[in-house]
């Protein structure tokens, strides 16, 4: 068998290179851990940035995946299916909104999400069109998405981008007031931000949102593509906060490894939507659906959402343990359920470079923070091993 070398040097010659990619190829995984071409195990901490919620190899979730290969790989949207009615069904019953609409990525969801919140206010309100997003946030790297994304890093050289989009600050109600007129039409927020350094909104900051939009008729959009589908202990996150909102958006761990994206809608949207205003090619394709049908039944259950819960809160003492005992090294911990920021200021380049020198992955955020996003299948035992590596590397700075 040839070598990672020889793959790292193909991939140079015939790959656009935009990735930084670390060197490994991995070739398979079983539960929480991958295994790479010379055969070393890795373990996964970051589970393909919270898309294999389930892990790797899940039974059911093969099973389904090939059975559903076997029979039916694509129709397009101009036909019916069985999978995407079926999974429309669970995720409208789990969530109480009222209709699905089905892509194939986090940030057409989120796409779709602005662009009918724009139909809601031209529609209804005839002049709204504004959107209130928040800095630090990330949305996606389409043109529209990428302006609803509060980082200046992400827009270089790609300007003018979509005009209409304004920043306030997280769980600061105030900043949102201060930009607010009557040409907005709807805030779109991320109730855990993610690719900002895991910043997680505050119950009181969001209920203030929901507040304001009722008052002002304006739409209240959660884009949960990484925080949802059990990452914080509850299936939506918009449960574990107690704020329902009107829309909602969905990626990543939804096809518990295919690509499936998702935008839930409350029904008083609906009377402003017209047939042919969204579509999709492969949109709730019927092998990604069948397959998320599989981590919806999962995910949804009573006593895996509990287990979530409990190996988050043993996460977050584990992780302010290492706080108090690196307090120059370590600035802050924070997170929700299995989704959790180490804030190394400077160094979190290398300390993700260094645990996966250890054989564990994880991401940097940026300069600062580690970001901690492992399947929810995980046990202690391997919270245990990622801390102690941690731990190793910490005490020599």
């Amino acid at each position: 068998m040839l070598n990672s070398e020889y793959y790292f040097e193909k991939e140079k010659k015939y790959h656009l290179g935009v990735y930084r990619r670390s060197p490994v190829v991995f070739v398979s995984g079983e539960g929480p851990y991958l295994f790479d071409l010379e055969g070393e195990k890795y373990l996964d901490f970051l589970a393909g940035i919270a898309v294999n919620v389930l892990g790797y190899s899940f039974p059911p979730l093969v099973k389904a995946i090939q059975e559903e290969a076997a029979k039916l790989l694509h129709t397009s949207n101009l036909f019916y299916t069985l999978p995407q009615i079926e999974l429309a069904e669970r995720l409208i019953k789990i969530s109480g909104l009222s209709k699905a609409f089905f892509v194939n990525s986090g940030a057409e969801a989120n796409e779709v999400a602005m662009k009918v919140a724009r139909f809601y206010g031209r529609r209804k309100h005839k002049k709204r069109f504004k959107f209130i997003s928040f800095e630090r946030s990330f949305h996606g790297r389409t043109l529209l998405t990428l302006a609803a994304t509060g980082q200046k890093k992400f827009h270089q050289d790609l300007e003018p981008l979509p005009l209409g989009i304004a920043y306030a600050k997280l769980n600061d109600l105030q900043s949102v007031l201060e930009i607010l007129d009557d040409e907005v039409c709807a805030i779109i927020v991320e109730p855990v931000q993610g690719e900002g350094g895991v910043y997680p909104s505050s119950k009181e900051f969001l209920q203030g949102l929901r507040e304001l939009c009722d008052r002002e008729d304006i739409l209240l959009i959660f884009d949960e593509v990484q925080c949802g589908m059990g990452r914080t202990g509850s299936f939506f996150a918009f449960q574990h906060f107690g704020v329902k909102p009107d829309l909602v958006t969905l990626a990543k761990g939804l096809g518990g490894g295919l690509p499936i994206g998702c935008c839930l809608l409350d029904e008083k949207v609906l009377p402003f939507l017209h047939p042919g205003d969204q579509g999709s090619t492969f949109g709730g394709n019927p092998v990604c659906a069948r397959s998320a049908c599989v981590v919806c039944d999962e995910v949804s259950k009573e006593s895996f959402l509990k287990k979530v819960g409990e190996k988050g809160d043993y996460l977050k003492k584990e992780l302010e343990g290492l706080q108090k005992k690196y307090p120059g090294l370590i600035k802050e911990v924070r997170g929700v359920g299995l989704m959790w920021g180490i804030e190394i200021p400077g160094r979190a380049k290398e300390a993700a470079q260094k645990l996966f020198e250890s054989k564990v992955l994880v991401n940097a955020c940026n300069d600062d923070v580690v970001r901690l996003l492992p399947p929810l299948i995980i046990e202690e035992e391997h919270i245990d091993l990622v801390v102690n590596a941690l731990d190793k590397i910490l005490a020599t700075w």
